[in-house]
């Protein structure tokens, strides 16, 4: 029976030898596969830092240069706005030296009452609408002329018929005249005008230009009216005494 067992055992043995070494082999080959995979890991993280560091090098200039556009385009507009500023300046002055030119050399048409010396003047703040001198064409208005008996301010209407009614279309800035006897002035901007518009002034601080009775046809009232509002002529004060002022407008007409 002993000679039997010893076989046996030697056999078993070397059965689990065989098999325990197998393992151990796949073992090492996993370790290995492991250990080559980890570099390549190491590499690849390696190669990214790498990217990485190149593309914030790249981000850097990026906003590097576009700071520096954005230093030059303001630059770029800064000019633009200073040189925009310059040449409207100059075409005013220009626009304005013609004006002056057109006024003085008596070359624009003119719709109102005579620039003279009235026999009457009513100080208290008044809207005077002139009926008598509607637009006759339509074109351009520059300024304003009057004869005044006293320095201040006044602000020119454009009121456009409209069935029975007027509507305010244009109102101009404050006018400040100066000096008495005739003054001409110009508007800051012209207003376009069309035929049988009729021309308003308003005296907030008190009438400066005087009248005559019984020749024209400007009519009156205490409150003053806005851009947009309508007015109608029935409602007006005036209408027998025919008040006639030496107020007009300047301009090129049709």
């Amino acid at each position: 029976m002993k000679s039997l067992h010893i076989p046996l055992l030697f056999a078993a043995s070397f059965l689990a030898a065989c098999q325990v070494q197998p393992d151990i082999q796949q073992i090492k080959d996993q370790n290995r596969q492991l250990s080559s995979d980890l570099q390549q890991a190491n590499a690849n993280i390696a190669q990214m830092k790498e990217q990485e560091l190149h593309l914030r090098e790249e981000l850097a200039e990026l906003n590097r240069v576009n700071d520096v556009l954005g230093v030059e385009k303001m630059s770029r507009i800064e000019e633009s706005s200073v040189l925009r500023s310059q040449v409207r300046r100059f075409v005013q002055s220009q626009i304005d030296a013609y004006k002056d030119f057109m006024v003085q050399g008596g070359l624009l048409d003119y719709v109102g009452g005579e620039l003279v010396e009235r026999s009457t003047l009513d100080e208290q703040p008044l809207l005077l609408v002139d009926l008598a001198n509607p637009i006759p064409a339509s074109g351009t208005l520059t300024g304003v002329g009057g004869y005044f008996a006293r320095p201040g301010t006044f602000s020119v209407k454009v009121l456009r018929p409209v069935d029975d009614e007027l509507v305010v279309i244009w109102d101009s800035n404050p006018l400040q005249v100066f000096q008495t006897g005739i003054n001409q002035l110009n508007f800051t901007v012209s207003v376009v005008v069309e035929a049988g518009d009729v021309i308003a002034y308003h005296f907030a601080e008190g009438v400066m230009a005087s009248f005559d009775e019984g020749t024209g046809d400007t009519r009156f009232q205490t409150e003053a009216v806005k851009l947009g509002e309508l007015l109608k002529p029935a409602s007006l004060s005036g209408e027998k005494r025919k008040r006639a002022y030496s107020l007009g407008v300047y301009g090129l007409l049709n």
